[in-house]
Formats: C-alpha cells, structure tokens, sequence
C-alpha cells in the first residue's frame, strides 16, 4: 500500500514509520511547512529528517518553502488559533493536493 505522511519533522515521524512499516506499509515521508518559524528552525527540522530519512532508506519528498510573508498575511489576526485554523489546514491540503497529482 501506498502512503504519503506528511511530517514536520523527524522525532514527530519515528513512531508512525516504525509502526506503519510493522503494518507492511511503506510510507513516503513528505515535508512541507512554511509555517515553522524562524528559518534557523525550519532548516533544522528540514536538515534533521533528510538525514532521518537517509538513515532509515525511507523515500522522502522535500518541497522547500519557507512561506514567511504568506504565513504571516494569514495569522497576523488570530495568533493564538494559528495552528488549528491555518498551520494544520495548509500543510494537509497541499499533502493532499502532493497525492492526488502523483497518484500516491
């Protein structure tokens, strides 16, 4: 079975490929987030599950966008629901959007 795990970064991802692949599924590790700020932590995330992802043979798509100015058009009036009503909605609808297109 095909599987696209959107993930945002590589501690958050470890249970959910250990266990899917116990499950027989291989997943595709997918990495877009250009809500995770400042960029010294998004490079970090980002540096840190490619190297992840290496050590583990795991296929990894990586679309790097910072997205700094889009990010901030779209919480400036509501910081403290940031991640419910934008963080969570963007990354898994371009995930989703990443799937449909490439039949994964």
């Amino acid at each position: 079975m095909k599987l696209l795990l959107h993930t945002c970064c590589a501690p958050c991802s470890v249970y959910c490929i250990d266990t899917l692949r116990k499950e027989e599924i291989e997943p595709t590790i997918y990495w877009f987030n250009p809500n995770i700020h400042p960029y010294m932590e998004y490079k970090a995330r980002r540096d840190c599950l490619k190297d992840y992802a290496k050590s583990i043979d795991a296929n990894a798509i990586f679309e790097d966008n910072y997205g700094l100015r889009e990010f901030c058009k779209n919480v400036v009036n509501n910081l403290d629901n940031r991640c419910s009503n934008y963080c969570y909605r963007v990354r898994l609808e371009q995930t989703a959007k990443f799937a449909k297109e490439n039949r994964i």
